[in-house]
């Protein structure tokens, strides 16, 4: 059964989507079957997704496959009890063929009223919003086993909205994405909290669904690790110390607030005094331009640093070197995420 994963921080600007993105990459080059979901109404990794192809940049084209609003509208329209996975076009990506995009659809917004409703009414006898509540969960897991994907990372948004909560339910773990400083700190104290509610209301609904003999599932995500990003270092590649010191603090907080028994569990092997499974120092120049070719950071090619240059000239010797470098320290990272999949 694929294994559903996503990167959640109700903190934004913390690299949700390029980690998963890198993930995705890191994970179908090493033997993996991945699916990636975008979940999050800005379409930021369909964006990702679509940037190494060309034929994706026409904005008069509409863009290939069905979007997750468009596979789901028909059961937020009664029409159906549930989204058989077979109707929903995947678009496999040409550049890393390993993986494939169940893409994301601005029009999706709209299903924060859908959502909503049935996470406010699911807990009663309508079976209309009972079918709603379980079938993105459903969805998902059927096109995981109709396209053998061994994972499915799904991207959200930082809110705390009814598409979030829905999505972060149907995932079997997370990774808290996050930079050193005081408002991830903040965000950390919450989030504990914030998704306790979410499983504890998950629980009056799943014992509500038994006697429509509507399946439920599991509603219960633990915390994969926390990823620390976008710091500074010295000249000798080590943190400034007052990222230190807010990266100290957060763990702290992790260990008081998100993994306290009103918080969620840790997964097996993870410290929870010590839960950083990777530090991915700030990047400089290679996200831009990654961002422009639809690469890994780790896949940025030596012709790729025309477009960084200000002569237009590819980088060569001691300047394209630390790029190699930084590379190559960014894919050891993004390793060790993948190294703790479920």
């Amino acid at each position: 059964m694929s294994k559903i994963v996503t990167m959640y921080n109700n903190k934004g600007g913390v690299s949700k989507t390029t980690t998963l993105f890198n993930l995705g990459v890191f994970l179908s080059q090493n033997g993996h079957r991945v699916l990636f979901a975008d979940c999050d109404p800005q379409c930021n990794l369909t964006e990702l997704f679509f940037a190494s192809d060309p034929d994706a940049d026409d904005p008069d084209k509409e863009l290939p496959g069905t979007s997750i609003y468009q596979a789901l509208l028909p059961r937020f329209r009664g029409e159906t009890g549930a989204i058989a996975p077979s109707t929903v076009e995947l678009v496999q990506s040409k550049l890393y063929p390993g993986t494939s995009l169940f893409r994301g659809d601005i029009e999706f917004s709209l299903a924060e009223t859908y959502l909503g409703t049935s996470w406010n009414q699911a807990v009663t006898d309508n079976i209309h919003e009972k079918n709603t509540y379980v079938a993105l969960y459903n969805l998902l897991h059927g096109l995981g086993q109709l396209g053998g994907f061994d994972y499915i990372l799904c991207d959200v948004g930082p809110s705390t909205g009814a598409i979030t909560r829905t999505v972060v339910l149907a995932c079997d773990g997370l990774f808290l994405p996050l930079v050193p400083d005081r408002f991830c700190n903040q965000a950390v104290r919450l989030l504990g909290r914030v998704i306790r509610e979410w499983t504890n209301r998950h629980e009056l609904i799943a014992k509500t669904l038994g006697p429509f003999d509507i399946p439920s599932f599991p509603g219960n995500p633990i915390l994969l690790g926390a990823i620390v990003q976008n710091f500074k270092v010295h000249s000798a590649s080590k943190a400034k110390q007052s990222y230190v010191k807010w990266q100290e603090k957060i763990s702290t907080d992790i260990h008081s607030y998100l993994l306290s028994k009103d918080g969620i569990s840790a997964a097996s092997g993870l410290d929870p005094k010590n839960p950083y499974i990777a530090t991915i120092r700030d990047v400089g120049p290679l996200a831009p331009t990654a961002q422009m070719f639809g690469r890994a950071m780790f896949d940025v090619q030596q012709e790729h640093t025309k477009e960084a240059s200000t002569t237009g000239q590819m980088y060569y010797g001691s300047v394209w070197n630390p790029w190699v470098d930084r590379m190559n320290d960014y894919k050891l990272e993004i390793g060790k995420i993948a190294s703790v999949m479920p």
